[in-house]
């Protein structure tokens, strides 16, 4: 064997050695951030429903049908929200109704505080915190709640399968995220990068601690587990992965309705690359989750095409120039600066050779820009108190700084269920810094 035959051997095994050592780095940083999650929940989550969760908390109520009087009198967003979160959350519910509940004695915990007496002193019911007192997720378990303002009770049995759906789907999408880097990507994976954007991202934390009774974090698992599919499906081209992509964004949709710009952008690009094998089995696959839709419109409205969930009378489409520019280039509340590994990843989907990186890449932006236009009624009346909506007050922004906040919190709060799109994103950009470092000559490495 010759001197250069040699020297490629020990360059290629040290070589294998530098990836063997990275990808450990790799695994070790992705299970260090999933324990820091853990704890983070275990620790410090909250178990409080307010706004959007109330409503959510209400059709878990309509749902199973528990008795009782509703949690809040006026329930006018209801029929506005997409039902898909607390219908998946009706597993955990009826998993613990079996199996835990018989079991447990549950305590009833009433604190008075004289609100029931004084009406006059009752916040608005958008901004009302039940319980009105921080509770903490691990607290909450075989315990009710009395509000003494509704004369009702918030119950362990239908909160607790809420923020167990909600945390099942986040770690489930962070799992299932990995294993789509690793349908393609061997070698040096990139698992660290999908809890890294996780926990860069601030908002998305702030719905993991405070707000995780909202619909985000199953949002963000269910279009994980599309994401793997619709990779898995394309990659393979076998149908069952491909109607199990076209369940999982069927169920995508029905958890957030606006998401439905997706499904539709992938539906049409798979038309237009006359991809119809795959196209078939992909509205197969929905047509579940349209199924599902019609069966909750007929229990709950009666009409099986009740179309309250399509009214949003608390959102308008409006193009304005301003709320644009807040939510993409604003320093403090922009996409760009508050979410930008997300923004980044979005625009390295585009840097891949593979069309499903582009259909991806696509969907994505379709759903910016639908957020961009979807102006919320409360920016458009800042310093005016309060909106009465279907008689309940929405409060208004006191000053442009405040408007700006709510910019923030929810265009930041929308796109995290971009996060499996971003990551395939990140991972390709990744992929051009071996070559980068070959060229300046620090690198002799192999693919990545």
């Amino acid at each position: 064997m010759g001197r250069n035959s040699v020297k490629r051997l020990v360059r290629v095994e040290k070589t294998s050695q530098t990836i063997t050592v990275f990808r450990i780095i790799d695994y070790l940083a992705f299970a260090a951030l999933m324990i820091f999650l853990v704890v983070i929940i275990l620790s410090s989550s909250m178990a409080n429903i307010q706004t959007d969760s109330i409503d959510y908390y209400a059709i878990m109520q309509k749902l199973t049908q528990n008795g009782g009087n509703p949690i809040v009198r006026n329930l006018h967003f209801v029929e506005q929200r997409s039902p898909g979160f607390p219908i998946l959350s009706l597993i955990p519910y009826h998993i613990t109704s079996l199996l835990i509940e018989p079991l447990v004695q549950t305590e009833e915990v009433v604190t008075p505080t004289g609100l029931a007496q004084n009406p006059h002193l009752q916040p608005p019911t958008e901004r009302i915190l039940i319980p009105s007192e921080p509770l903490l997720f691990k607290d909450i378990f075989y315990k009710n709640f009395y509000i003494e303002t509704q004369d009702s009770w918030f119950e362990w049995k239908i909160i607790a399968p809420m923020l167990l759906a909600s945390y099942t789907f986040l770690f489930v999408g962070l799992i299932v995220t990995v294993k789509t880097l690793g349908l393609r990507y061997k070698s040096i994976l990139g698992a660290s990068l999908v809890t890294l954007l996780v926990i860069t991202s601030s908002v998305f934390m702030h719905n993991i601690v405070a707000t995780p009774a909202y619909a985000t974090l199953t949002a963000f698992g269910i279009n994980c587990l599309f994401t793997y599919f619709f990779v898995k499906g394309c990659l393979s081209d076998r149908s069952a992965p491909q109607f199990m992509s076209g369940l999982f964004v069927g169920l995508l949709v029905l958890t957030r309705l606006e998401t439905v710009v997706i499904a539709a952008v992938v539906l049409v690009l798979l038309v237009a690359l006359r991809e119809f094998g795959f196209l078939k089995n992909y509205f197969l696959g929905s047509l579940l989750a349209a199924a599902i839709l019609l069966f909750y419109n007929f229990s709950q409205f009666g009409n099986p095409f009740h179309l309250g969930i399509l009214t949003g009378d608390i959102n308008l489409i409006s193009f304005d120039l301003g709320y644009i520019y807040a939510n993409l280039f604003h320093p403090q509340s922009g996409i760009l600066f508050w979410s930008t590994l997300v923004s980044l990843g979005i625009t390295g989907l585009f840097l891949d050779e593979n069309r499903y990186m582009k259909i991806l890449g696509f969907s994505a932006l379709a759903l910016i820009a639908l957020f961009l236009v979807r102006v919320p009624v409360m920016y458009n009346c800042v310093g005016e108190g309060a909106r009465i909506i279907g008689g309940l007050p929405v409060m208004c922004p006191d000053n442009m700084a405040d408007a700006i906040m709510l910019v923030r919190s929810d265009v930041n709060r929308y796109i995290t269920v971009l996060i499996p799109f971003s990551v395939l994103g990140l991972r390709v950009i990744i992929s051009f810094v071996p070559e980068l470092l070959s060229r300046s000559g620090l690198w002799r490495g192999g693919a990545t």
